[in-house]
């Protein structure tokens, strides 16, 4: 029972280091989100410190839907946990979400295309630029949390990569804290989108780092699917 889930000291500390450095992947697919909610909800002569408050107030939004989407598939893979343990096939589980994470990693290394993408195709655009336009008439403040809240639902294949591991935590609880370690690596970027330059977010590339360490928490789930079937020894790590 102890094997239950990858050990938070292995792959937790991954995610947290794939999403800091997939950070410039959140400025540059959606900088211009974000750019074009801060003109929005920002008053024409607001002070510094109203600054601050509205860009806290959307990663604090950012953060609840990571939370909320951690949640969901964290309950989700109890269910099919519990499902394939009764059924012996819980390695069967580890290995599908295992090679989900490695196909969202190598679409951030830009290897495969984007799985996440075909969400676009889907009109699920469409209901984000309604959400967004019922937001925007919102306070100022409201706006921002309800902005924050709109843009963690964008696709993305960090974000699912992450939620890939989510649903192996265990539990809805135990997801939700995979999902905040993942959204709290985030955040710097995005807080100090702003003062950052376009051509030096497009030279950095860290991006294709996060998705290697994206692909190695599937790489971790894989082999701990492998060691449930006997096919190799278990591990500390998996």
């Amino acid at each position: 029972m102890h094997h239950h889930s990858v050990p938070a000291s292995g792959d937790l500390i991954l995610l947290f280091v794939a999403s800091a450095l997939g950070s410039a992947h959140c400025v540059g697919m959606c900088g211009p989100y974000v750019a074009l909610c801060a003109a929005k909800i920002t008053p024409g002569r607001s002070s510094k410190p109203q600054r601050v408050v509205l860009r806290l107030l959307f990663n604090l939004g950012r953060l609840a839907t990571y939370m909320t989407i951690g949640a969901l598939a964290g309950a989700f893979g109890q269910i099919i946990l519990a499902a394939g343990a009764r059924l012996g096939l819980k390695g069967a589980v580890a290995l599908l979400a295992g090679s989900s994470a490695v196909l969202f990693g190598l679409a951030l290394v830009g290897w495969v295309g984007d799985p996440a993408r075909l969400l676009l195709h889907s009109g699920f655009d469409v209901l984000v630029r309604d959400g967004v336009r019922g937001a925007l008439r919102r306070p100022p403040y409201v706006a921002g949390l309800l902005l924050g809240a709109l843009q963690g639902f964008l696709p993305c294949a960090l974000v699912y990569g992450a939620a890939s591991r989510a649903a192996m935590a265990g539990s809805a609880p135990a997801g939700l804290v995979t999902m905040l370690v993942f959204g709290l690596g985030t955040v710097p970027a995005i807080f100090a989108l702003s003062s950052l330059s376009p051509d030096l977010i497009r030279r950095l590339k860290a991006w294709r780092w996060a998705g290697l360490f994206i692909a190695a928490v599937g790489v971790l789930l894989i082999l701990r699917g492998l060691a449930s079937f006997g096919i190799i020894p278990h591990s500390p790590w998996w």
